[in-house]
């Protein structure tokens, strides 16, 4: 299962945390094994049909199983998640984009163990060799203030940031190790209505 972050208030200070871009799409593990690609949700259901085109290009990575999050972009270039919905409402998803930020395995060895620093380099090795895709692409992570990136990513209209600490390894479930905060602030209320 993939490592899920928990919400805060504020993106957490201090050098030891790597701070990414929150893509406001499906997050799904892009499996690969003897050149066939599968793209399964957080609870395991096989959606690669709904993602052929990222699939066909997924398949030309090496064998492993990397996380992401598929995306439709706006004309500004920011995701958009009605964007996404329509385009597989329609079957339309050519223009879809994975964005891979994660490697739990690759070239045969479990990289779960490793730190994440360590885990993102050999993903970026991975994506810097494997052939061009515009459908394929590696997410960076900042190091500078959180605060920052995170005003950065709303100034932007961006929906917030994932800070993730770098030393430590992939844990499936929801820890201490990835958390977000988001630009938009938001309550669960329940609305209703009375009549006689």
């Amino acid at each position: 299962p993939p490592q899920l972050a928990k919400l805060v208030d504020r993106p957490p200070a201090g050098a030891n945390w790597g701070h990414e871009i929150k893509f406001d799409g499906y997050r799904l593990q892009l499996r690969i094994e003897d050149g066939k690609a599968r793209l399964l949700t957080r609870k395991g259901l096989d959606w690669t049909a709904k993602f052929k085109e990222i699939a066909a290009d997924g398949a030309k990575l090496p064998d492993g199983i990397y996380d992401g999050e598929a995306v439709a972009l706006d004309s500004h270039g920011r995701p958009d998640f009605a964007g996404l919905q329509d385009a597989l409402s329609t079957g339309r998803t050519s223009a879809l984009v994975f964005y891979v930020f994660d490697a739990l395995f690759a070239g045969g060895e479990d990289l779960r163990p490793l730190p994440l620093t360590d885990r993102k380099a050999r993903l970026h090795v991975v994506m810097s060799e494997a052939p061009a895709s515009p459908r394929l692409r590696y997410v960076e992570h900042f190091t500078t203030s959180g605060d920052a990136v995170l005003n950065s990513a709303c100034h932007m209209h961006l929906e917030g940031i994932i800070s993730k600490r770098l030393d430590a390894p992939y844990q499936s479930g929801r820890g201490d190790s990835w958390v977000k905060a988001k630009c938009r602030g938001g309550q669960e209320v329940v609305v209703a209505g009375y009549t006689t």
